[in-house]
């Protein structure tokens, strides 16, 4: 890749032209039907095609070059003259989705015997009609499986030389020179004889290939080409606390789905390494883990609450993020937890044993209420922020009963005031059930004589406690319930008002004031009047059902009253009533849809449909109160206006012709028309008038049918939520009631409960850490100080309560107290949550080539030599309005960097994930930096010519091979690649031909993550075919300088060796894994390496040493502490 084939088919095409044709023929003559062209056919694919265009310009500038694009761009032209202008170039470029396209017009037209002759030719492409000096497949391996419609045509195009230049002919086995053998018409080895030579003739194969290829590589032509020297440095970044902890939580839940402990280690004795299902989760996986070390919101699916089109956060934001969704764990054990309870609670209850229930309800009755406060208080800081910032825009214009009236609205404004109301109906939703259940042990302790005597002192205590209980849960329903209480409220209060006011639409009545009827226009008045007197009785129902309507939704709501109380059957008891409602809704409707049809003439579909499907259910006794249904249909069918009635529209239309054929008999002296023609011009003149004031009635009579029929939806939607929390606190298994307690479910239930416990103090514990993390952006070293041996830590722990101490301390003195040493609060086990204060360094390393001491012992360590980190600090020194991630801030001030040290430098800015370039797109116009992409239109030709854009952006999938792009010395890799041949598509694009300038490469992993890994293991991959190359040739010295040229370091030549070596061993075809967020593919038998060859690694390798050295630290902090507790004494 990157070794001149460009320049070569140049200069072939230079020195090697057509000899010219006699002269009596000619420039050009035809042969069989072809036109003869000293011209160059070259395909290519699209994002090339420019370069070829530049190079020739740059070296043969005498060659004269035609862009071909199709023949569907040259509809003006005929064939033969597309044919003439193509073939009089020396150089002809087209790419392979034109070939593609010109698949329909390269064979010829079938014969058929038509009767007559054709009208119209069928067109041919000139492709194929050009008997062509010389076709150029460049990166030929677009057609390697030569059926493609590109292949087909390439095959079809006469030419005297054929050429096939690609830098990958195979990309997944011998198979795949097929395609190639097919375009150059090899025969007979691309025939019938191909299996046998890639089965049972391969040596014959080997020579084959070697007589028609022609093979470049760096280490034959590098005394040739003189490219400048390319630097490998490898930039070790740590992750900022807050990408840690999501990283490690990431982490465990892997290790937990995939069945491994955290080295790797299986969990259970018949855990299956070779399961497909296994096997996929740990690859899926390590594409969440490595997506998650770009950016922590990850790329390619939906995270921390965002998705893959959602906006940028910042690391501040994500924090924010883990924070919600760790509240949300925590709201949803405690919730499972109180209900377990509240459950267990009931058991005791139908076991005859009220009071243990009793208490057991106050219990959580008092949990269940901290977490009611906690969520009101927060739901109220929330709502602050959000009316502080808002405050300026709505101070003038809002009102403070419109923020009343809209504060239903509110969660639709911001969603976070909507996720903490609905934190808080859930939390309430829970406190009610207590009360409720404890109003009910009241109840029955009260109603039991052989624990109370009635109308005692202590029966009227219960009682009073009774009718607290249920008081205070009335209350909290009406909490619940108060969002969609105040939407009902507001239509009801609507629909009253105009209910008392009578402003509701009144339908004006249709009179028709004819007081006579001519000749002619006698049938139609006659209709006129007939329609009218039917619209009244029609419009008189209609007044009838609407009041029914306004009866019904005017009704208070069931649980609104002061006496009412919740008895369990509150949804059945609506239900008629909802039914019947629902019947004279659908009534209105289907009148509404009658009249405007009258009206108008247009029949509305859609209600006719419901109405007719209505009635067939109705008719099997199904749906809402069916025989009321086709009582009121059946009504609502004999009101309606006869059809042969027609419309109002249509009766108008019929007077006003009659009024023009009136008015020519006037005009040619008709008395009797003169006389009619008045009579019928005022009719005309008051239906139209009537058409005007039934038409604005009906507009507000269709506002009115929609405000009925949103008040009923809001009611039902009361009904139904009325009705769940009615469900929560029904009996359980009332058969049981009486019966001894079910110890093994009881037990069973007790021992979940422990486990729920112990999941909500980790979870406490982790919250308590992830808002040190949001509070320590700004503190010093002093908060760094373990309270206990007054020394300073890197490995701590963070108690539920806030305070820090150093690992073994408070491991020592927990074991002891069991209490916080700051606050004395009691500690459980998991109410720890381990802290590290790691030095945020960065490692900088070059790598080289092994010496020959180190050729026998190859590691990781061996192919690194430090370099000077004062550039890099310098990097880390510069300041950016915000973070987005390690990664991503890290390459921003790389790039800012080389703005200010190397002006005009541009990279190239390489990754597997085309999500994550769009992520790291937005941070780079946020950080005002330049950029262009190899998806974007003109975004090659901007990245060359344009001096603002800084990097150009390139992605795994993008179909860059041949791709030149030397103006480029940088380029960055955002993570470390297994495939070596993916990493070279990169590199390549810059170490090239062309190139005169030293180039870098620069590639970014995060210390400690499965990038480490990763990194391992191409590396190792690597070192392995240097080490085997240096063997080798220590067994078979030369004179590396024997034809007197220097020899380049053996660091660049010993790299470019390992990755041809390492690119030869990978099945190209299978690098990349489907879809467009995909990855490169890993081999299953190197996914346990990826995922925990750092665990492994960070073992330590002798656990002796190890416990001395802890045991050491714990005896000389103790000493330290009894030192000065014996000077204080």
């Amino acid at each position: 890749m990157g070794l001149g084939k460009t320049v070569e088919m140049i200069t072939l095409i230079c020195l090697h032209r057509r000899f010219t044709f006699p002269e009596d023929a000619g420039q050009h003559s035809r042969v069989d039907g072809l036109k003869r062209s000293r011209a160059t056919l070259i395909i290519t694919p699209p994002a090339i095609l420019e370069q070829w265009r530049q190079e020739i310009e740059l070296h043969a500038p005498g060659l004269s070059v035609y862009h071909y694009e199709g023949i569907q761009r040259h509809q003006k032209l005929a064939d033969n003259e597309l044919v003439e202008l193509i073939s009089d170039h020396d150089v002809v470029l087209t790419t392979y989705n034109v070939l593609a396209r010109e698949v329909h017009y390269s064979g010829d037209a079938p014969k058929r015997n038509l009767r007559h002759e054709k009208r119209f030719e069928a067109r041919k492409t000139p492709l194929v009609q050009i008997s062509w000096w010389r076709v150029c497949l460049d990166e030929a391996q677009m057609i390697e499986s030569g059926v493609s419609n590109a292949a087909r045509v390439a095959r079809l195009i006469p030419r005297q030389l054929a050429w096939t230049v690609t830098g990958t002919p195979l990309r997944k086995d011998i198979a795949d020179l097929l395609g190639l053998l097919l375009f150059l018409h090899y025969e007979p080895y691309c025939g019938f004889i191909w299996n046998r030579l890639c089965v049972s003739f391969r040596s014959i194969l080997a020579h084959i290939v070697h007589t028609i290829a022609l093979r470049h590589s760096k280490d034959h032509v590098r005394d040739e080409l003189r490219l400048p020297p390319q630097k490998r440095v490898v930039i070790t970044v740590p992750f900022t606390a807050v990408e840690e902890q999501h990283y490690s939580q990431l982490y465990e839940q892997m290790c937990e789905d995939c069945g491994l402990d955290l080295s790797g280690a299986p969990t259970t004795d018949d855990w299956n390494p070779n399961d497909p299902s296994v096997v996929e989760k740990m690859r899926s996986w390590l594409v969440r883990l490595r997506q998650t070390c770009l950016h922590p919101a990850g790329t390619g699916r939906r995270t921390l609450g965002i998705g893959y089109n959602g906006p940028l956060r910042s690391v501040n934001e994500v924090l924010e993020v883990m924070i919600d969704q760790n509240d949300v764990l925590i709201h949803a054990e405690e919730r499972t937890l109180l209900l377990s309870q509240l459950r267990r609670g009931q058991l005791l209850e139908n076991a005859m044993r009220k009071h243990e229930a009793l208490q057991l309800w106050k219990e959580c009755l008092e949990r269940a209420s901290a977490i009611v406060k906690e969520c009101r208080d927060r739901l109220q800081t929330e709502r602050m922020k959000s009316r502080v910032t808002s405050a300026d825009a709505n101070q003038d214009s809002v009102s403070l009963d419109s923020i009343s009236v809209n504060e239903a609205d509110e969660a639709e404004k911001n969603s976070r005031i909507g996720t903490y109301r609905q934190r808080l109906r859930l939390a309430l939703e829970v406190q009610h059930i207590c009360v409720f259940f404890i109003g009910n042990a009241y109840y029955q302790i009260k109603s039991d004589p052989k624990l109370i005597e009635h109308d005692s002192e202590q029966f009227r205590l219960l009682e009073k406690q009774e009718e607290e209980a249920y008081t205070t849960a009335k209350a909290i329903r009406k909490e619940m319930l108060v969002d969609i209480s105040r939407k009902v409220g507001h239509y009801m209060k609507l629909i009253r008002e105009k209910s008392h006011k009578k402003e509701f639409v009144s339908i004006p009545k249709m009179k028709p004031q004819v007081y006579s009827t001519g000749l002619e226009g006698r049938r139609v008045i006659e209709r006129f009047e007939d329609f009218c007197e039917a619209m009244n009785k029609h419009a008189a129902q209609y007044d009838k059902w609407r009041q029914t309507m306004i009866k019904f939704l005017s009704q208070s709501l069931i649980d609104q009253e002061d006496e009412s109380e919740l008895e369990g059957d509150e949804y059945e008891k609506s239900t008629k009533h909802q039914d019947e409602m629902y019947v004279y809704m659908e009534a209105l409707r289907a009148m509404f849809a009658d009249r405007h049809d009258c009206l108008t003439g247009q029949k509305n579909v859609l209600i006719a449909h419901e109405v007719k499907q209505g009635i067939i259910q109705a008719q099997k006794g199904e749906g809402p109160s069916p025989t009321l249904f086709l009582e009121v249909m059946n009504l609502r069918s004999n009101m309606k206006p006869d059809p042969q009635l027609g419309s109002l529209r249509g009766i108008i239309s019929e007077l006003r012709s009659l009024t023009t054929a009136l008015e020519w008999q006037a005009n040619e002296g008709s008395s009797r028309a003169r006389a009619e023609l008045e009579i019928v011009s005022l009719v005309l003149k008051h239906a139209s008038q009537l058409a005007a004031e039934q038409s604005k009635a009906a507009s507000s009579l269709e506002r009115e049918v929609e405000m009925f029929r949103d008040t009923m939806n809001n009611r039902l939607e009361y009904y139904r939520q009325l009705q769940q929390i009615s469900d929560t606190v029904a009996p359980y298994d009332e058969n049981s009631v009486g019966k001894p307690l079910d110890e093994t479910l009881f037990t069973s239930k007790l021992r979940k409960e422990g486990e729920i416990d112990e999941k909500i103090s980790s979870l406490r514990a982790k919250r308590r850490y992830l808002i040190h993390l949001r509070d320590e952006s700004g503190s010093d070293e002093t908060s760094r100080i373990c309270v206990i041996c007054q020394s300073g830590f890197e490995v701590g722990v963070l108690t539920v309560c806030g305070h820090k101490y150093c690992k073994d301390c408070l491991r020592l003195w927990w074991h002891q107290h069991r209490t916080c040493p700051t606050c004395k609060r009691r500690l459980k086990a998991n109410d720890f949550h381990q802290i590290t204060y790691k030095p945020q360094e960065f490692v900088v390393q070059e790598e080289k080539a092994p010496s020959k001491l180190e050729l026998e012992r190859p590691s990781q360590n061996s192919i690194y030599a430090d370099i000077s980190s004062s550039t890099l600090k310098e990097i880390k020194n510069i300041d950016l309005d915000s973070s987005y991630g390690t990664k991503i801030d890290t390459l921003a001030r790389h790039i800012l960097w080389l703005r200010e040290h190397d002006p005009g430098a541009k990279s190239v800015v390489f990754s597997q994930y085309k999500n994550f370039l769009e992520i790291l797109a937005n941070a780079l116009s946020r950080f005002k930096i330049g950029f262009s992409s190899v998806d974007a239109k003109d975004g090659i030709q901007n990245f060359k010519s344009d001096p603002a854009v800084e990097c150009f952006l390139l992605h795994a999938k993008a179909h860059s091979s041949g791709l030149n792009l030397v103006n480029a010395t940088h380029v960055f890799l955002c993570e470390p690649l297994i495939n070596t041949a993916i990493e070279l598509q990169a590199i390549a694009r810059v170490h090239r031909i062309g190139q005169h300038r030293p180039t870098t490469v620069w590639m970014y992993l995060v210390s400690d993550t499965v990038e480490q890994s990763i990194y391992d293991l191409s590396v190792s991959r690597r070192l392995a075919h240097i080490v085997q190359k240096e063997k080798k040739q220590e067994k078979h010295p030369t004179s590396p300088s024997s034809n007197g040229t220097a020899v380049p370091s053996l660091t660049e030549t010993a790299i470019d060796s390992a990755n041809s070596l390492e690119m030869q061993d990978a099945a190209l075809s299978k690098l990349m894994a489907g879809g467009a967020s995909g990855g490169e593919m890993v081999k299953k038998d190197d996914l346990w390496q990826c995922l925990f060859g750092i665990s492994s690694q960070n073992k330590p390798t002798n656990g002796h040493l190890a416990n001395a050295e802890g045991e050491v630290a714990r005896f000389l902090r103790g000493e330290a502490a009894e030192q000065r507790r014996a000077a204080t004494a």
